[in-house]
């Protein structure tokens, strides 16, 4: 029988505040940790959770399960690193386009994958996608549209596989650099089309949020 850890509204407001970054209602947090709806309530309401539901959920948010339950001084260490982002849904070559434009740095990220046939598959096509945006980058006016056209063919191509792009562009502070030195980011992030971290935003868009960090190394 597993154990239930004490109360503790500070673990509860913890996990209602990374939940609501998120933009996911409760049901969708228990899907995506594959728990009971009831045992996000609970946890919710005065932290009561077993171990083995905090990893669960943990692994929903991608976190460390240890900033569920940070002592100060970890919470203090954690606070400026990361950020919950609500990326939009990249559509075509032109989407992409728009964010990789001017971009200082870019990075790609993923959805975990049980199957790993389904995990080679998404790390050969970022990395089709990757040459790609260097290609962009050093090509012609007629060069972009070229490949801009051919993004649009991959992306295509990615759905019918059952998977979405999403990304963004931020302008975020060099690490160690001076006060106002902000470098731009461009991130890409696939997930499968099924993913319950998946959400509309205010305007009905498609979004899924990541955590991000917020300095460039």
């Amino acid at each position: 029988m597993e154990q239930n850890m004490a109360k503790s509204i500070g673990r509860a407001k913890l996990v209602k505040k990374a939940r609501i970054e998120r933009a996911w209602p409760q049901r969708q947090l228990a899907d995506a940790a594959k728990v009971n709806l009831r045992t996000i309530q609970r946890l919710e309401r005065d932290g009561t959770a077993s171990f083995e539901t905090l990893m669960a959920v943990a692994g929903a948010f991608d976190i460390d399960v240890k900033e569920l339950t940070p002592t100060s001084k970890e919470r203090k260490k954690s606070k400026p690193s990361k950020k919950v982002h609500l990326l939009p849904r990249l559509t075509s070559g032109m989407d992409l386009a728009a964010i990789i434009r001017g971009a200082d740095l870019f990075q790609v990220e993923r959805d975990e994958a049980d199957d790993k046939r389904a995990q080679d598959a998404m790390i050969s096509i970022l990395e089709l996608l990757k040459g790609d945006i260097v290609r962009w980058h050093d090509a012609d006016l007629t060069g972009k549209l070229k490949i801009e056209f051919e993004l649009s063919q991959e992306i295509k191509g990615l759905e019918q596989h059952g998977f979405y792009l999403f990304g963004v562009n931020r302008n975020i502070p060099r690490a160690g650099g001076k006060p106002k030195e902000r470098l731009s980011m461009c991130t890409i992030y696939m997930s499968h089309s099924q993913s319950p971290k998946i959400v509309r935003d205010k305007s009905s868009n498609m979004v899924i949020p990541a955590l991000l960090t917020e300095v460039a190394s």
